[in-house]
């Protein structure tokens, strides 16, 4: 009973810290990339560094509000669970936008349309769907697709060579990770896990921003300086 009442308290101690450092480096990495996409010469809205700013920022808001949950700060309730959900709508989104940049530029005038539904449909379901297992069973594949749909992008360019400004290599594990950890989110819950989901997340996060920042590639390009652009060519 006793060994019991301690692992469950090392639980929490392990959620609790894993939320906090999750939030404070998601938040970190995504105040980088947005000074990285600022500072670049031509700016526009689906740039891969604001792309995946706007992501980190999101997870770290989500894993803040986990950990003030779990602190008791913030009350376990749907009403919380839902804004986390809307939340987690940032990490998604951004990634679409720039799917539909990358792989579908001829059809560019269905762009806000298609955004404007998967808005809608996030929305509704967030904020009308009755539990938090539907909720999740619901919105998580469409993160694992946007996901995955970065992760073939990023694994082409790596293969092609096509966008020497970013490490696709790196970002194909970061993406990889990433995308484990989702799929196994709701088994890895369910199993007191939560934690490694989220101390996964800052590890992702981190590779990302080192993939997206390249520092081996702006060495030698010292004195030139690069958009970094998420509209570079592909095979069509």
């Amino acid at each position: 009973m006793i060994n019991e009442g301690v692992s469950k308290m090392q639980t929490f101690e392990l959620a609790l810290g894993a939320n906090l450092v999750s939030s404070l480096v998601s938040a970190l990495v995504a105040i980088f990339l947005l000074h990285l996409w600022y500072r670049q010469e031509n700016r526009i809205y689906t740039d891969l560094p604001l792309v995946f700013s706007i992501t980190f920022i999101s997870m770290a808001l989500n894993a803040m509000l986990q950990y003030l949950t779990i602190g008791g700060l913030v009350p376990d309730s749907m009403e919380t669970f839902r804004l986390r959900a809307m939340f987690i709508s940032g990490s998604a989104l951004p990634l679409l936008a720039a799917l539909l940049n990358i792989w579908l530029p001829r059809i560019e005038r269905y762009h806000l349309r298609i955004m404007i539904l998967s808005i809608v449909y996030w929305t509704g379901v967030s904020l009308f769907g009755p539990t938090d297992v539907l909720i999740m069973s619901l919105l998580i594949p469409l993160l694992l697709i946007f996901s995955l749909g970065m992760l073939v992008t990023f694994a082409i360019t790596w293969k092609t060579g096509r966008l020497k400004e970013v490490r696709s290599e790196l970002m194909v594990v970061s993406l990889a990770i990433g995308f484990v950890s989702q799929a196994l989110k709701l088994p890895l819950q369910a199993a007191g896990f939560d934690w490694l989901v989220v101390s996964i997340a800052a590890m992702t996060a981190v590779i990302a921003a080192v993939a997206l920042a390249n520092p081996w590639y702006r060495r030698n390009l010292s004195h030139t300086s690069v958009a970094l652009d998420a509209t570079y060519p592909l095979p069509h």
